[in-house]
């Protein structure tokens, strides 16, 4: 289409040129003569570089891409103008440029067609395959909500997603043995060692997903969540205790299952970090309940003698993996902690009350105390 619009202008051109070159010539004098040819060359040289500017724009309509290889759903608000539009696709990897992509819909006036909804999209396509679907309206059916709260294990999030008919078991499939591709695509988890399980860092939050949404497609809407709100606070926290990146993953986890509040979990967090400092185990039931696939809100005796790897009563130092995926207030807590001097608590379960100790012996009176 842009090839045989741009031949018929330069056939008018061409044209037009050939009426100025007559009457510059042959009606003129020797002066305006060359004032003509002077102007013609000005002319030429304009219509040639229009030509090629055609040329460059419509070749970059057909070849331009994005970096997005995934689709992804890409909303567009009602009353949205194509500008804004052109913005967003590039922010989100899904054209390389905005120029090209607005330059295509203003010369094929389609800047007022463009309808609202939520599309699906990706850099593979070419700006006219983008705008097409735009104009047509060609939006993703209506999806399924589906909400992963804080604390959730990766198991947990297969059966939620089972529950809604969703690739739930292909999901924990992938999580439970990632491909290399993620630790290329997903530059934080260069620090987990390779083959090692997703567990906690598929963000907590609430999700709508495609009813065709592969398990691929939500490992990926997971990662991405966690790369966009919790990896910030890696980058604003860094440095502030010992533990590298994936340490303080693994932590955060074990802080969600034992903290309450956001100020609860700060001082947990100073008292494993106390623990993990002098090699004294952190004797978390979190730890075993995940061990053991139970959530008993108290491990018996025989519970706590698991052997396993996770198992921090058995075993000084953290767990190989996160244990659940942390919320973002147990990830703070576990990248800044709140200095204190006690290295025991206690959860009363009746009351709801967290109770701290600094020596064993006070801790063993707290106990006999609430009855624990």
């Amino acid at each position: 289409m842009f090839l045989r619009l741009s031949l018929m202008a330069h056939a008018s051109a061409t044209s037009l040129f050939r009426s100025l070159a007559t009457r510059l010539f042959m009606e003129q004098p020797s002066f305006l003569r060359y004032l003509g040819k002077l102007l013609l060359w000005v002319i030429g040289l304009v219509l040639l570089a229009g030509a090629v500017a055609f040329w460059y724009w419509d070749r970059e309509v057909e070849v331009s891409r994005g970096s997005t290889q995934e689709s992804i759903g890409f909303i567009v608000a009602k009353g949205e103008g194509a500008t804004v539009i052109a913005e967003r696709l590039e922010t989100q990897g899904i054209i390389e440029s905005k120029l090209p992509f607005l330059y295509y819909v203003m010369r094929s006036g389609f800047q007022d067609k463009i309808q609202s909804g939520t599309y699906s999209l990706s850099g593979t396509m070419t700006i006219p395959e983008i705008v097409e679907r735009l104009i047509e309206g060609k939006i993703i059916p209506p999806g399924i909500k589906v909400t992963f709260p804080e604390g959730f294990t990766a198991s947990m999030m297969a059966e939620r997603l089972n529950e809604n008919k969703l690739p739930g078991d292909e999901f924990l499939m992938i999580v439970m043995k990632p491909y290399p591709k993620w630790r290329e695509r997903y530059a934080f988890l260069q620090s987990v060692p390779e083959g090692v399980r997703l567990e906690g860092y598929l963000f907590p939050d609430t999700y709508l997903f495609p009813k065709e949404a592969t398990a691929e497609l939500i490992v990926n809407e997971l990662l991405k969540t966690f790369e966009k709100k919790a990896l910030p606070l890696f980058e604003t926290y860094q440095g502030k205790t010992k533990l590298g990146a994936y340490e303080s993953l693994i932590l955060a986890s074990i802080i969600e299952e034992e903290g309450k509040n956001a100020e609860e979990r700060r001082i947990i967090s100073d008292i494993f970090l106390k623990r993990l400092a002098i090699g004294q185990p952190l004797q978390s039931d979190a730890t075993v309940n995940y061990a053991l696939g139970t959530s008993k809100m108290q491990p018996t005796f025989a519970d706590i003698e698991t052997a396993s790897p996770y198992n921090t009563y058995k075993n000084a130092g953290l767990p190989p993996t996160p244990i659940a995926s942390p919320g973002l207030e147990s990830l703070r807590a576990a990248l800044d902690p709140t200095p204190n001097e006690y290295y025991y608590f206690l959860n009363n379960l009746k009351t709801g009350e967290t109770v701290f100790s600094k020596t064993f012996e006070e801790h063993v009176g707290n106990r006999q105390k609430h009855g624990l």
